[in-house]
């Protein structure tokens, strides 16, 4: 098997394994799953634009969101735009992912146009292909 078919089907059985629950925080449960050196540790998500009150706030005429994770015991990183409210999981929109942390954990999502008030969820899919740990970030235009 080619390198490039083996990256192909890990990735789909990753893409697989996120999008099987209804909610992000189904997919790992921390009193479950013992820690160890495989679970995936998210330790800072930043993006080009200032935080206030919690949301990260985005001016409208903007065309790009860059966002960067720092992160250990990562085999993928997922990027979920989640709108805002209960029960919205399963709108979600896979907005971007990292499969190579080698030049840093980052995508650049093309807002333009888009009228924002979301949940960004980025998880960080283990590289002992069986843990997930995910953070949020809220996002909204100015």
């Amino acid at each position: 098997m080619t390198n490039k078919a083996f990256i192909s089907i890990l990735l789909f059985f990753f893409l697989l394994t996120a999008c099987t629950s209804k909610d992000p925080a189904e997919n790992h449960d921390t009193d479950a799953i013992p820690k160890n050196e495989a679970t995936p540790i998210i330790t800072n998500v930043e993006t080009n634009f200032p935080e206030k009150e919690g949301w990260i706030v985005i001016p409208t005429d903007s065309t790009k969101l860059d966002v960067t994770v720092e992160v250990t015991n990562a085999e993928t990183l997922l990027f979920w735009a989640v709108p805002t409210g209960t029960e919205t999981w399963g709108e979600r929109e896979l907005i971007g992912y990292d499969t190579n942390g080698n030049d840093g954990w980052k995508i650049t999502w093309n807002i333009t146009r888009k009228s924002l008030h979301h949940h960004m969820i980025v998880q960080a899919l283990g590289s002992d292909g069986k843990t997930i740990t995910d953070e949020t970030i809220n996002i909204t235009n100015e």
